[in-house]
Protein backbone atom coordinates (compact mmCIF):
# COMPACT_ATOMS: atom_id res chain seq x y z
CA UNK A 1 0.00 0.00 0.00
CA UNK A 2 1.32 3.46 -0.90
CA UNK A 3 2.44 5.56 2.04
CA UNK A 4 0.20 8.56 2.61
CA UNK A 5 3.19 10.89 2.14
CA UNK A 6 3.41 9.74 -1.49
CA UNK A 7 -0.27 10.22 -2.36
CA UNK A 8 -2.05 13.29 -3.73
CA UNK A 9 -2.19 16.03 -1.13
CA UNK A 10 -5.58 17.23 0.01
CA UNK A 11 -6.08 21.00 0.42
CA UNK A 12 -5.91 20.52 4.19
CA UNK A 13 -2.47 18.87 3.93
CA UNK A 14 -1.10 21.08 1.16
CA UNK A 15 1.26 23.09 3.38
CA UNK A 16 2.17 20.31 5.81
CA UNK A 17 5.84 19.25 5.74
CA UNK A 18 6.59 15.84 4.33
CA UNK A 19 7.24 13.53 7.32
CA UNK A 20 10.64 12.65 5.84
CA UNK A 21 11.73 16.28 6.18
CA UNK A 22 11.96 15.72 9.94
CA UNK A 23 14.56 12.96 9.47
CA UNK A 24 17.39 15.43 8.87
CA UNK A 25 19.24 17.83 11.15
CA UNK A 26 22.15 20.23 11.01
CA UNK A 27 24.86 21.08 13.52
CA UNK A 28 23.94 24.04 15.71
CA UNK A 29 27.19 25.97 16.41
CA UNK A 30 25.58 27.73 19.40
CA UNK A 31 24.64 24.57 21.29
CA UNK A 32 26.94 22.03 19.64
CA UNK A 33 23.95 19.75 19.20
CA UNK A 34 21.90 18.64 16.19
CA UNK A 35 19.07 20.97 15.23
CA UNK A 36 16.12 20.00 13.00
CA UNK A 37 16.24 21.40 9.49
CA UNK A 38 13.73 24.21 8.90
CA UNK A 39 12.29 25.79 5.73
CA UNK A 40 14.67 28.68 6.37
CA UNK A 41 17.59 26.23 6.24
CA UNK A 42 16.17 24.81 3.02
CA UNK A 43 16.05 28.30 1.52
CA UNK A 44 19.55 29.20 2.71
CA UNK A 45 20.96 26.01 1.18
CA UNK A 46 19.76 26.74 -2.35
CA UNK A 47 20.04 30.54 -2.59
CA UNK A 48 23.85 30.61 -3.20
CA UNK A 49 23.39 29.10 -6.66
CA UNK A 50 23.05 32.22 -8.80
CA UNK A 51 23.58 32.45 -12.55
CA UNK A 52 25.53 35.34 -14.09
CA UNK A 53 23.63 38.40 -15.33
CA UNK A 54 24.79 37.49 -18.85
CA UNK A 55 22.80 34.22 -18.82
CA UNK A 56 19.67 34.53 -21.02
CA UNK A 57 16.47 35.11 -19.06
CA UNK A 58 14.76 31.93 -20.26
CA UNK A 59 17.62 29.82 -18.89
CA UNK A 60 17.57 31.68 -15.57
CA UNK A 61 13.82 31.07 -15.21
CA UNK A 62 14.36 27.39 -15.98
CA UNK A 63 16.95 27.20 -13.19
CA UNK A 64 14.84 29.20 -10.74
CA UNK A 65 12.13 26.59 -11.29
CA UNK A 66 14.61 23.89 -10.24
CA UNK A 67 15.38 25.88 -7.11
CA UNK A 68 11.69 26.30 -6.32
CA UNK A 69 11.22 22.55 -6.71
CA UNK A 70 14.02 22.08 -4.19
CA UNK A 71 12.27 24.48 -1.79
CA UNK A 72 8.91 22.74 -2.16
CA UNK A 73 10.53 19.35 -1.58
CA UNK A 74 10.22 20.35 2.07
CA UNK A 75 6.52 19.61 1.61
CA UNK A 76 6.79 16.81 -0.99
CA UNK A 77 10.00 14.81 -0.52
CA UNK A 78 9.77 13.27 -3.98
CA UNK A 79 10.33 16.71 -5.50
CA UNK A 80 14.08 16.35 -4.81
CA UNK A 81 14.84 14.12 -7.82
CA UNK A 82 12.50 16.27 -9.94
CA UNK A 83 14.46 19.35 -8.87
CA UNK A 84 17.68 17.60 -9.88
CA UNK A 85 16.19 16.58 -13.22
CA UNK A 86 15.11 20.19 -13.83
CA UNK A 87 18.66 21.35 -13.03
CA UNK A 88 20.09 18.89 -15.57
CA UNK A 89 17.54 20.14 -18.08
CA UNK A 90 18.67 23.70 -17.44
CA UNK A 91 22.25 22.72 -18.23
CA UNK A 92 21.18 21.09 -21.50
CA UNK A 93 19.12 24.19 -22.36
CA UNK A 94 22.13 26.44 -21.71
CA UNK A 95 24.50 24.23 -23.70
CA UNK A 96 22.10 24.18 -26.64
CA UNK A 97 21.53 27.95 -26.62
CA UNK A 98 25.22 28.78 -26.21
CA UNK A 99 26.20 26.47 -29.10
CA UNK A 100 23.40 27.34 -31.51
CA UNK A 101 25.66 27.16 -34.59
CA UNK A 102 26.95 23.73 -33.58
CA UNK A 103 23.36 22.55 -33.04
CA UNK A 104 22.34 23.81 -36.48
CA UNK A 105 25.31 22.13 -38.19
CA UNK A 106 24.72 18.90 -36.28
CA UNK A 107 21.07 18.79 -37.35
CA UNK A 108 21.98 19.46 -40.99
CA UNK A 109 24.42 16.53 -40.93
CA UNK A 110 21.99 14.19 -39.22
CA UNK A 111 19.71 12.30 -41.66
CA UNK A 112 16.67 12.75 -39.39
CA UNK A 113 17.59 16.31 -38.35
CA UNK A 114 17.72 15.30 -34.70
CA UNK A 115 19.09 17.75 -32.15
CA UNK A 116 22.25 16.75 -30.25
CA UNK A 117 21.64 15.38 -26.78
CA UNK A 118 23.16 16.47 -23.50
CA UNK A 119 26.24 14.25 -23.86
CA UNK A 120 27.04 15.53 -27.35
CA UNK A 121 26.52 19.14 -26.30
CA UNK A 122 28.72 18.80 -23.23
CA UNK A 123 31.44 16.98 -25.19
CA UNK A 124 31.58 19.77 -27.76
CA UNK A 125 31.63 22.48 -25.07
CA UNK A 126 34.64 20.73 -23.51
CA UNK A 127 36.32 20.37 -26.91
CA UNK A 128 35.79 24.06 -27.72
CA UNK A 129 36.96 25.03 -24.21
CA UNK A 130 33.73 26.80 -23.42
CA UNK A 131 34.05 25.02 -20.08
CA UNK A 132 37.43 24.32 -18.44
CA UNK A 133 38.62 22.57 -15.31
CA UNK A 134 40.83 25.47 -14.29
CA UNK A 135 37.88 27.88 -14.27
CA UNK A 136 35.81 26.04 -11.65
CA UNK A 137 35.55 28.31 -8.61
CA UNK A 138 34.89 25.33 -6.33
CA UNK A 139 37.86 23.34 -7.64
CA UNK A 140 39.98 23.62 -4.46
CA UNK A 141 37.05 22.71 -2.21
CA UNK A 142 36.22 19.72 -4.42
CA UNK A 143 39.87 18.67 -4.21
CA UNK A 144 39.76 18.86 -0.41
CA UNK A 145 36.57 16.79 -0.35
CA UNK A 146 38.22 14.19 -2.59
CA UNK A 147 41.27 14.04 -0.32
CA UNK A 148 39.10 13.81 2.80
CA UNK A 149 37.07 10.92 1.41
CA UNK A 150 40.29 9.09 0.54
CA UNK A 151 41.73 9.73 4.01
CA UNK A 152 38.60 8.38 5.72
CA UNK A 153 38.58 5.31 3.50
CA UNK A 154 42.23 4.65 4.37
CA UNK A 155 41.47 5.03 8.08
CA UNK A 156 38.61 2.55 7.87
CA UNK A 157 40.84 0.09 6.03
CA UNK A 158 43.48 0.56 8.74
CA UNK A 159 40.88 -0.14 11.43
CA UNK A 160 39.88 -3.38 9.70
CA UNK A 161 43.46 -4.49 9.08
CA UNK A 162 44.49 -3.91 12.70
CA UNK A 163 41.31 -5.34 14.19
CA UNK A 164 40.38 -2.09 15.92
CA UNK A 165 36.86 -1.52 17.22
CA UNK A 166 36.87 2.18 16.38
CA UNK A 167 39.09 4.85 14.93
CA UNK A 168 39.00 8.64 15.08
CA UNK A 169 39.06 10.91 12.05
CA UNK A 170 41.08 14.11 12.16
CA UNK A 171 40.10 15.89 8.96
CA UNK A 172 42.26 18.88 9.91
CA UNK A 173 45.37 16.97 8.80
CA UNK A 174 44.05 16.37 5.29
CA UNK A 175 45.89 18.17 2.49
CA UNK A 176 44.93 17.75 -1.17
CA UNK A 177 47.63 16.28 -3.40
CA UNK A 178 48.57 17.66 -6.80
CA UNK A 179 46.43 14.90 -8.32
CA UNK A 180 43.47 16.14 -6.29
CA UNK A 181 44.04 19.76 -7.27
CA UNK A 182 44.48 18.88 -10.95
CA UNK A 183 41.69 16.32 -11.12
CA UNK A 184 39.78 16.19 -14.41
CA UNK A 185 36.34 17.12 -13.11
CA UNK A 186 34.98 17.63 -16.61
CA UNK A 187 35.58 13.98 -17.44
CA UNK A 188 33.66 12.99 -14.31
CA UNK A 189 30.78 15.27 -15.22
CA UNK A 190 30.77 14.13 -18.86
CA UNK A 191 30.50 10.50 -17.75
CA UNK A 192 27.94 11.05 -14.99
CA UNK A 193 25.57 13.86 -15.95
CA UNK A 194 24.07 12.46 -19.18
CA UNK A 195 23.61 9.06 -17.50
CA UNK A 196 21.84 10.52 -14.46
CA UNK A 197 19.71 12.81 -16.58
CA UNK A 198 18.60 9.91 -18.80
CA UNK A 199 17.79 7.77 -15.77
CA UNK A 200 15.38 10.45 -14.59
CA UNK A 201 13.96 11.08 -18.06
CA UNK A 202 12.92 7.45 -18.56
CA UNK A 203 11.42 6.91 -15.12
CA UNK A 204 13.37 5.98 -12.02
CA UNK A 205 13.05 4.63 -8.48
CA UNK A 206 15.79 7.00 -7.31
CA UNK A 207 14.85 8.97 -4.21
CA UNK A 208 17.40 11.04 -2.31
CA UNK A 209 17.67 14.59 -1.07
CA UNK A 210 21.40 15.13 -1.72
CA UNK A 211 21.02 17.16 -4.89
CA UNK A 212 22.81 20.40 -4.00
CA UNK A 213 26.10 19.25 -5.52
CA UNK A 214 24.27 18.97 -8.83
CA UNK A 215 23.00 22.53 -8.39
CA UNK A 216 26.56 23.70 -7.73
CA UNK A 217 28.00 21.90 -10.77
CA UNK A 218 25.22 23.16 -13.04
CA UNK A 219 25.72 26.73 -11.78
CA UNK A 220 29.47 26.52 -12.39
CA UNK A 221 29.09 25.10 -15.90
CA UNK A 222 26.42 27.57 -17.02
CA UNK A 223 28.37 30.52 -15.64
CA UNK A 224 31.39 29.35 -17.65
CA UNK A 225 29.22 29.17 -20.76
CA UNK A 226 28.00 32.70 -20.11
CA UNK A 227 30.78 34.60 -18.32
CA UNK A 228 29.86 38.14 -17.36
CA UNK A 229 31.88 39.67 -20.20
CA UNK A 230 30.02 37.58 -22.81
CA UNK A 231 26.45 38.38 -23.76
CA UNK A 232 24.76 35.72 -25.85
CA UNK A 233 25.90 32.78 -27.92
Amino acid sequence: MINEADTLRSPARLTSPDPRSSFFARHDPDTGRPKPITPEDQYAAVTPFVLNPSVPEAIVIHFETAKNLYMYAWFVFRFYPIAEQQAFGTLEFALRERQSEFVRDYMERHPRRMEPGLGVLLKNAIKERLVRNETFKARQRWALTRATERYRYEQIEKMRAEGLRYIEFDDSIVTPTDDDLNHDWLSDFFNAIPYLRNEYAHGSRVLHHSVLHTFEVVTELINQLYPNEVNGA
